[in-house]
């Protein structure tokens, strides 16, 4: 059995953008919707790959990362991505 269609609502100026993006890739808007939404990680994802890499961390080096180093590594993981949309 198919994926069942379903619709969205956007403003006109999205849908019209995501139409233009489509065409110049030459795929569906629907498609490039699927590739856009598969790149982005969820929270829970994003967790868990941080958890993935520090058990790796500790396995390869030894080293168990404090509560605190995360804490202050995340803010300044997010103070960057601030920067990043200022810009």
């Amino acid at each position: 059995m198919g994926e069942q269609d379903t619709s969205i609502k956007t403003t006109k100026d999205v849908r019209d953008r995501l139409k233009v993006l489509a065409g110049e890739r030459g795929t569906t808007m629907n498609d490039l919707l699927a590739e856009l939404v598969a790149r982005e990680l969820t929270e829970g994802e994003k967790e868990q790959r941080a958890q993935q890499a520090l058990e790796e961390i500790r396995r390869t080096t030894g080293v168990n990362v404090s509560d605190e180093a995360r804490t202050r590594a995340r803010a300044f993981l997010q103070s960057l991505g601030r920067e990043r949309h200022a810009a």
